[in-house]
């Protein structure tokens, strides 16, 4: 089991979800939850830090969040001690809209979302004709 890509992926977790990962990964799932670690913590130890892809649609999404109809997808993560990453948010109301996604604030608002584990990235510009039409 390698700790620190627990570490990481924890990080960007809500605590009820990170709770509930943290015991499946002592359960008899185990490996599914390790691996679910591994490829996510390499997704965001490789991902474009902030303002590496400025004005560009053709960049895939690093993490997908989801609750009832809200979806956040973050390109970019913040590696400094702000954690401001950058994003497009879908709030339910057909359209995305990019910006700085600070995740500590959605997971105190947003309790319920969940990180997704199963998640397979499009570009932001097949998100937008999927939500924006």
């Amino acid at each position: 089991m390698n700790q620190d890509n627990i570490k990481t992926i924890l990080q960007f977790m809500p605590n009820g979800q990170g709770y509930a990962f943290w015991q499946s990964l002592r359960g008899e799932e185990h490996e599914y939850f390790e691996d679910v670690a591994n490829k996510i913590a390499q997704a965001i130890n490789s991902a474009p830090a902030i303002y590496e892809t400025d004005d560009k649609e053709d960049v895939k999404p690093v993490l997908h969040y989801f609750w009832g109809n809200v979806d956040i997808y973050v390109t970019e993560i913040d590696r400094s001690e702000e954690h401001q990453h950058y994003g497009y948010i879908n709030l339910g109301m057909g359209y995305l809209e990019g910006g700085y996604v600070d995740l500590d604030t959605i997971f105190r608002e947003l309790p319920l979302i969940n990180l997704d584990f199963n998640f397979t990235p499009k570009t932001i510009a097949e998100y937008k004709v999927q939500y924006e039409g």
